[in-house]
């Protein structure tokens, strides 16, 4: 990194940012902090070449190093060294560190802390986002190729690359239980090392569900992918400019070495060995049929057979906006599989840092997060659930833990303007009151609730709670629900499409209604998919909510 106070360089050198990436990623431990510490040091020099060419490494780390490194731009102490230079009020015209450095935390603000499944560790990039707006300053607009690579991949795993991500997160976890070394953080890191002792074993079940659930994303895009070739086909061209058939073709293509290594990790699962090469003759089918359309064989594209995956995506797309029809008794009858978002298995990580790097470090300038700069709060060990999510951290360390105590009224003015020190980063959302909840439907295998609560004279939110009542796992949960023309429907992400045995409210799912007039009785027409004892099931009904 000390070739970044060379003044001899034109621009930032790519392959030596990548090299350091490389080297983070290579050694974790305390590495991914004294990385941050030092680019931070550098980009609070007076030479303002300098302060650029860190900033540049600091994106490249960010975008490469995954989740160790962000938990370190998210710490206090690095946001408020970051905005050291920062006056109280903006400038009439931003410098170009200024700007730069603005860019950088709209860009977390947009990406990492809205769609990581981490995001709940990163509170405090999102307090100085907010801090900086108050103070009045503006942030540049976020470009979307940089916003794509920081933005999750839904690309296919295999359970060996799924377990080992959860690995380093775990060796993460304890390096700063030992790092803070306080008696109890020492007692969680003793409980943490159990843990991972038998990591391997007890994680097995959980990361083949989640391979399974890839496997369902990947099978309706397989399916979505061949429905557009056979309509080029027909057309007798294809439009190779069109960024939905090349994003598809890639994510076909990309998997294909993936599913080889399942086939490999799953060598003794006869059934499961025979899916997957299906899936893998499908795959290799569709990338022919792409590369004779994309040279111009109509012919030869259509001498090209591709069985369907049986994912049973096209089949969903139709459930659409419905009139009024009588309601019917829910039915169950087989369907094709099919997945919604990946359960979050390491959940709420806590907030880390991994090394003292001085007492002056983190103290900022005139624009600072308040509260306590000595590190984020102690992780706590999750207490033991029949509960449905595998997270093992689940409950570890959140910075809304954490809460400043004011300090006594003096004559003297601080120079840091500490706006948020008397509340926690992120703030716990306030619970919903007066919430009516209803069961919708209980079949032999699952039971749908539905909590309701209106949030305003024209919008109902509604929670649907999905619980397991039989012996066996349910896999592959797919909730659809669609409604009369006269609502409109908002959709949040589903929390997962595994529930274990007998798990209760083990999947919810967040939909509002608005339109919602007060008196007037909602319908929705719903529908789900999943699997039990290997075989595909669907129920669905027309359901009337309770007036509310």
């Amino acid at each position: 990194m000390s070739s970044y106070a060379d003044n001899s360089l034109a621009e930032p050198d790519l392959s030596l940012n990548l090299a350091v990436a490389d080297y983070v990623n290579a050694k974790q431990g305390s590495t991914p902090r004294e990385a941050a510490v030092t680019i931070v040091s550098l980009i609070n020099s007076k030479d303002s070449h300098t302060a650029v060419f860190a900033i540049a490494l600091l994106d490249v780390l960010v975008k490469n190093c995954g989740y160790p490194f962000h938990l370190q731009i998210s710490r206090k102490e690095f946001l408020n060294e970051l905005v050291k230079r920062f006056p109280e009020r903006p400038p009439m015209r931003y410098s170009r560190v200024q700007r730069l450095i603005l860019g950088a935390i709209e860009e977390w603000n947009q990406t990492i802390c809205k769609t990581s499944r981490h995001k709940d560790d990163l509170g405090f990039i999102r307090d100085m986002h907010r801090l900086l707006s108050y103070k009045g300053y503006s942030f540049p607009e976020v470009k979307p190729e940089d916003a794509s690579v920081l933005n999750p991949s839904d690309n296919l795993k295999s359970i060996e690359e799924i377990q080992k991500e959860e690995q380093i997160a775990h060796a993460a976890k304890l390096q700063e239980l030992v790092r803070r070394g306080r008696p109890s953080d020492l007692k969680e890191a003793n409980k943490l090392m159990k843990i991972m002792a038998g990591f391997k074993d007890d994680t097995l079940v959980e990361s083949k569900a989640k391979v399974a659930e890839d496997l369902d994303r990947l099978k309706r895009k397989a399916d979505i992918f061949a429905e557009m070739l056979s309509a080029a086909e027909r057309q007798g061209s294809i439009d190779t400019t069109d960024e939905t058939i090349v994003e598809l073709y890639s994510a076909v293509k990309v998997s294909q070495p993936k599913i080889q290594k399942i086939i490999s990790e799953e060598s003794d699962d006869e059934e499961a060995v025979q899916d997957l090469l299906k899936l893998n003759d499908t795959l290799n089918g569709l990338i022919q049929k792409y590369n004779l359309l994309k040279g111009g064989d109509i012919a030869g594209a259509s001498n090209v057979q591709v069985a369907s995956t049986g994912s049973g995506a096209l089949e969903s797309l139709s459930l659409i906006d419905f009139g009024d029809d009588t309601p019917a008794s829910p039915t169950t009858q087989a369907a094709g599989s099919s997945s919604n978002n990946v359960d979050d298995l390491l959940g709420d990580l806590g907030s880390l840092s991994f090394n003292n790097s001085g007492a002056n470090y983190g103290a900022g300038g005139d624009i600072a997060l308040g509260g306590s700069l000595g590190g984020s709060p102690a992780p706590q060990q999750p207490p033991a659930s029949t509960g449905p999510n595998y997270d093992v951290f689940s409950s570890l360390m959140n910075p809304s833990s954490s809460k400043s105590t004011p300090a006594p009224s003096t004559t003297t003015t601080s120079t840091t303007m500490d706006l948020l020190g008397d509340f926690g980063s992120p703030a716990p959302s306030t619970p919903q009151t007066n919430t009516t909840r209803a069961l919708v439907n209980e079949s032999n295998n699952l039971k749908f609730e539905v909590a309701l609560v209106r949030e305003s004279p024209n919008t109902v939110r509604a929670q649907a709670f999905f619980s397991n009542r039989t012996a066996s796992s349910i896999t592959g949960l797919a909730f659809l629900v669609a409604v009369p023309k006269s609502l409109q429907l908002r959709l949040e992400a589903q929390s997962g499409s595994f529930i274990p045995a007998f798990g209760n409210d083990a999947v919810t799912q967040v939909f509002r209604l608005d339109g919602a007039t007060t008196g007037v009785p909602l319908k929705i027409k719903w529908k789900i998919n999943y699997n039990v004892n290997g075989s595909p099931v669907e129920e669905t009904a027309t359901y009337v909510f309770p007036t509310i």
